[in-house]
């Protein structure tokens, strides 16, 4: 967990710039013109991995933005199976992914990249396959700021207020979430059997892939192609 100075209401830690956004903007230009390759696909199974930082699982195909040849240089080991935007469409056939992981990472789109990206997910899922999403849950920050203390990790933030703020303008986030907004998204998308489950359970297996340092936190759903 980062220092507890960086949830300070003071710290300018996750900060924007004008920098940093054409920073991101050309990154995404270049990777999308130069980097937007099909994922590699096996014969057997195939899992997709969305959002997956440095978080890599083993056997699947661990799928993240563009990312520049400094950072890979640096953690070579790291670097994505699969590099693209997720604002865009996927450059993906459809019906290939056997199961669909993300955690952490719907948060960082606006709700019409999001529900497009979920409809991408949709046409790329063979039928009756799961895809399992993790996002901070709204519910809980509000719990805090109402005087309830869902998990003493909570207490990093003095206030309610400060807790609100860091999830709603730290680490580059976008929209908020809980279980009735990402619901209704799903639905939009085209899935079914929509349903909020608890850390570490599901319809399939292969997909409890939650960390447990994000468990405080988090809501987890799990939705079916039909």
């Amino acid at each position: 967990m980062s220092d507890i100075k960086d949830f300070s209401i003071y710290s300018s830690k996750y900060q924007n710039s004008l920098l940093a956004i054409v920073r991101f903007e050309l990154t995404g230009l270049y990777g999308r013109v130069f980097l937007n390759k099909k994922p590699r696909l096996t014969e057997a199974l195939n899992l997709l991995h969305i959002g997956c930082g440095r978080n890599k699982f083993e056997g699947w195909i661990n799928a993240d933005f563009y990312q520049g040849l400094r950072f890979w240089k640096k953690y070579p080991s790291e670097q994505p199976d699969w590099m693209l935007d997720l604002r865009y469409p996927l450059n993906c056939g459809s019906n290939v992914w056997d199961g669909v992981f993300s955690e952490h990472t719907l948060e960082h789109l606006y709700p019409t990249q999001a529900l497009n990206l979920l409809k991408e997910l949709y046409r790329t899922m063979k039928p009756k396959t799961w895809l399992r999403i993790g996002v901070p849950d709204l519910r809980k920050y509000v719990d805090y700021y109402n005087g309830r203390v869902p998990h003493r990790s909570f207490l990093k933030w003095e206030t309610g207020c400060e807790a609100i703020r860091s999830l709603t303008q730290n680490w580059l986030h976008l929209s908020v979430w809980d279980i009735t907004l990402l619901s209704r998204f799903l639905k939009e998308a085209g899935f079914a059997n929509i349903q909020e489950v608890e850390h570490k359970q599901g319809s399939d297996p292969r997909l409890l892939m939650d960390s447990k340092d994000r468990q405080w936190e988090t809501v987890y759903v799990e939705a079916q192609k039909a």
